[in-house]
């Protein structure tokens, strides 16, 4: 028995096993093509993953900057400094989950 990478989630499984334990792929009995279908299948899971992750970086930005021209509480000192720290985390996080999908992609 050996460890080996799954081909469709590249995770470590044993040599033996019949099916990916992490991702489900059977392994024994598939075809090449329906291990590439099903590799594919992956990327997108986890590119819609992140690009939902996009989104709500998108989402806190705005959030951030509603607050800053529409504070709603008594403290607008207290509300800018949120928004501001919203408005930061939006930005960096979109900047940040954009450049690792187009890391990713290149790879």
């Amino acid at each position: 028995m050996a460890i080996i990478q799954c081909i469709v989630c590249n995770k470590r499984i044993s040599s033996k096993a019949e099916s990916c334990s992490h991702c489900g792929a059977r392994l024994k009995g598939s075809t090449e093509e329906q291990l590439e279908r099903a590799a594919h299948i992956q990327k997108l899971k986890q590119n819609r993953r992140w690009q939902s992750a996009s989104f709500l970086a998108v989402i806190a930005f705005a959030a951030g900057f509603l607050l800053k021209f529409f504070p709603v509480g008594e403290d607008p000192e207290l509300w800018d400094k949120v928004a501001l720290y919203l408005m930061a985390a939006g930005f960096f996080g979109y900047i940040v989950i954009r450049l690792w999908m187009m890391f990713n992609k290149r790879r």
